[in-house]
């Protein structure tokens, strides 16, 4: 009978620890592996880029980029510019108003990285800065193109003012929150896909430029 017990308690213990071996197994090698191909097979069907993925500092999914870019937000913004001059009390004045397409979302060259923690399951991700990728001016017009008595207004004013126009637009792209939506909606896809397999994310603030 002792010998009985002792092969029970020694099935019992041996049963124990291949459950527990089974435990570790899987918080610390399969659900982050699964986890990493999940979250980079998601990834890139959304994006179409394959982040780098590391465990532990460990890479385990190579970045890769088979385009370069990838737009998440389009905006027609209208933009007005007016310039003048006064030379001895002659004034000349431009004034263009402009209407243009500027799309933002993210350069797909830049790192793209996950990192995944084990315990507990979590992705750490940092995203490349949002930009303006594109600006396309569709048209524009001349509001006024008045010269002064002596003052008058040049073919290099005028193309200044054209270029200066085209700045204004993209600052006003810039300030416009479209980069904030663009990174908003590529994070809201990525908690999505990370929350579907079951981990929660966190991503890392933009760095200062």
């Amino acid at each position: 009978m002792r010998s009985k017990g002792l092969l029970v308690t020694s099935v019992g213990a041996a049963i124990l620890i291949l459950a527990g071996a089974w435990t570790v197994y899987t918080i610390f090698v399969k659900a982050p592996a699964a986890l990493a191909a999940a979250t980079a097979d998601g990834i890139e069907e959304f994006l179409h880029v394959r982040p780098k993925v590391q465990i532990d500092q460990t890479v385990v999914i190579e970045q890769t980029t088979p385009i370069m870019e990838f737009a998440t937000e389009s905006r027609q913004l209208l933009v007005d510019y007016s310039w003048s001059h006064t030379w001895l009390g002659s004034t000349k004045t431009i004034r263009l108003n402009g209407v243009f397409t500027a799309k933002a979302g993210f350069d797909l060259r830049e790192p793209f990285t996950i990192a995944i923690q084990r315990n507990p399951l979590r992705v750490d991700a940092m995203l490349p800065r949002p930009k303006i990728l594109s600006l396309e001016m569709t048209s524009y017009k001349v509001a006024v193109d008045e010269s002064g008595w002596w003052n008058r207004i040049s073919n290099a004013d005028r193309e200044a003012a054209l270029g200066a126009l085209q700045a204004t637009a993209r600052s006003q792209a810039e300030s416009s929150g479209m980069l904030e939506e663009a990174r908003t909606s590529v994070e809201s896809r990525i908690r999505e896909i990370v929350e579907k397999n079951g981990a929660t994310v966190r991503f890392s603030p933009v760095p200062a430029l």
